[in-house]
């Protein structure tokens, strides 16, 4: 068969990956000038690092899975990671039972109900009874005043902002379910590339393209070619394609922009996702921010979701000894911060960095890159299992294959290698996925 796709994320080139290896003719066409998506790399302190912070859990099979069929398993390093939650001026340590423990600013029985909340989610796998009510009524309720007041709520707030009263529980539950299984004992150890996750993209285009792939980058798709409710080809600014199939694996806004003969109620459903930009400022710095490689800020009043201090869990050497952070927010896609240049985001946020961090000094800071995306983070509503799209459109021979299809987990690039993975098959029944072994 002739198969298109449409993107060039992770989810796309899996698809593209096993559909070739099965003999097909496949193309991909991505709008950008590089693969990999919102986890893809660019040029930084000689060597490259992600646009926005991207790690592994141990639990993430999938993508480990294709990292062994790559051959590039000797790239991925197990590092261990170190939490911290800032508040009012301090830094506690925030990554493991003990150290939650002894955390001053939670009254005891807070930090001991806490730890079981955790557990409990993280044992509990039926997901489906928390998607009926919202994370912020869940929390509320069966969290006390001050866990809620300095983890949960400025979490929900900074991560969905004008939504963080609308978020399903199912979303909470995926992520601290994911954390909890992947964690052997009390400390937790995160997967990374010693040279970026730019090591398994061009392991992934390149291995395609050994397959037979075609990959066509800045050739963002102007129509999906359809006739009497069938798939019929593709028109870029390039020309028009005929393709026997077609997988979307872009973001859900193009796919309706594109594709014009989607029937009402199918467009009704997929509108049923808002989604939030992702905003990352990356600062190259001479001198570490801080002795943590995760911050989560519980003062309310602070604008920052999270810093991401890169060279606290990546060793320094990797970098040529420059101290990598992210300042990372995620913001409504109205949010004034996008139409700002990174100097004037940096200089509104720095009095809050130094709220973080009092004595901050703004010139030990070399570099900043800015990287932002309209479109990175779905807003789950309540019972969303009921109108989640399949991978199967009402338009044959048409595939969706997007982070909308992941729920109730959080998007990943453990995912988006499942997402491919189920894509290729459906297309395909006979491609199969080798099992991971540790």
């Amino acid at each position: 068969m002739k198969i298109g796709i449409v993107g060039a994320g992770v989810a796309g080139l899996t698809a593209a990956y096993r559909l070739a290896k099965k003999g097909h003719e496949v193309e991909v066409f991505e709008a950008s000038d590089h693969v990999g998506g919102l986890a893809a790399g660019f040029p930084i302190a000689g060597t490259t690092l992600e646009r926005y912070y991207h790690h592994i859990f141990t639990s993430d099979v999938k993508i480990r899975g294709l990292v062994d069929e790559l051959g590039v398993r000797d790239s991925l390093h197990w590092l261990p990671s170190q939490m911290g939650l800032s508040y009012q001026g301090k830094l506690y340590p925030f990554g493991t039972p003990s150290q939650i423990l002894k955390l001053p600013i939670l009254p005891i029985w807070e930090r001991i109900w806490f730890g079981f909340q955790g557990l409990y989610l993280g044992l509990k796998n039926d997901w489906k009874p928390f998607e009926s009510v919202t994370a912020y009524e869940w929390l509320k309720k069966h969290t006390g005043p001050a866990v809620m007041k300095i983890i949960w709520e400025p979490l929900l707030k900074g991560k969905f902002d004008r939504y963080f009263d609308k978020i399903a529980m199912a979303w909470f539950w995926a992520r601290v379910h994911t954390r909890f299984s992947s964690r052997k004992g009390a400390k937790e150890t995160l997967g990374y590339f010693k040279g970026g996750f730019e090591v398994f993209h061009q392991s992934l285009a390149l291995g395609a393209q050994k397959a037979g792939v075609k990959i066509h980058l800045k050739t963002p798709i102007q129509q999906i070619k359809t006739q009497k409710g069938e798939f019929k080809g593709l028109v870029t600014e390039k020309g028009e394609k005929s393709f026997d199939r077609l997988i979307f694996a872009a973001a859900t806004p193009i796919f309706l922009k594109t594709c014009s003969e989607l029937p009402p109620d199918y467009v009704q459903r997929l509108t049923q996702l808002d989604f939030l930009g992702a905003q990352c400022l990356i600062l190259v710095m001479r001198e570490k921010f801080s002795d943590m490689y995760w911050i989560n800020v519980g003062d309310s009043d602070n604008p920052i979701l999270a810093l991401i201090e890169h060279t606290n869990f990546a060793p320094l050497d990797w970098y040529e000894g420059k101290h990598l952070m992210y300042v990372a927010n995620y913001l409504p896609q109205d949010h004034k911060y996008f139409k700002m240049k990174k100097e004037e985001i940096f200089d509104e946020l720095l009095p809050h960095l130094q709220s973080i961090k009092p004595g901050f000094d703004p010139s030990v800071v070399e570099e900043i890159h800015l990287f932002q995306d309209l479109f990175a983070q779905p807003v789950v509503p309540l019972h969303y299992s009921k109108v989640k799209p399949g991978y199967e459109t009402p338009i044959r021979n048409l595939y969706l294959a997007n982070m909308a299809l992941v729920y109730p987990e959080d998007r990943g690039t453990n995912f988006a290698v499942d997402v491919g993975n189920k894509a290729a098959q459906l297309v395909d029944s006979t491609v199969e996925i080798p099992a991971f072994q540790e």
